[in-house]
Formats: C-alpha cells, structure tokens, sequence
C-alpha cells in the first residue's frame, strides 16, 4: 500500500521568488518526514483557493500577499490569539 503524501503549501499571487517551497522541502527531510510534500500555489484571485482546499491531502496552508488579509473572511475559525493580532 502506497503511503499518502500530507501536503503543505504556500497561497499568494506571483510568488515564483518565494523561498518557501525550498526551505520546508529541505526541512521535511532534514525532518525524516518523507511523506510531506510543500508546494506553492500561485492563484490569480483569493476566490481560487477553495479549488486549492478542495484537495484533501492539504494539511497545511501559509498565506502571503496579497491574500494575508482577505483570508480572514473565508475561514471558519481564527485562533484568539490570531484574531487579537489581526484587529489591532
């Protein structure tokens, strides 16, 4: 049986010079976690990120600009801490 690959990724909109994908794929096997994968996901509109989370083996998300904002209205819940921060 083939193990599934927990993905992890990277939201924003012309992010080709992000560092992400390289450092967590180099922190996942430095890690010994040889089933996680980190992509970027390069999406024109915040309203292209439900076909993103449509994906089931998404465990994981950061968001970048331009969205780092206008996430906020899509998600079901906001860590406290989180929501502090963000209405300040």
């Amino acid at each position: 049986m083939q193990k599934q690959i927990d993905k992890f990724g990277l939201i924003g909109k012309d992010i080709s010079y992000s560092f992400s994908k390289k450092f967590f794929t180099q922190k996942f096997i430095n890690d010994g976690l040889n089933n996680c994968s980190y992509e970027n996901y390069d999406i024109s509109s915040i309203s292209k990120l439900l076909e993103v989370i449509n994906d089931t083996k998404i465990k994981g998300l950061n968001v970048t600009i331009p969205y780092k904002e206008s996430v906020i209205e899509l998600l079901n819940h906001i860590d406290p801490i989180a929501k502090k921060n963000w209405s300040s």
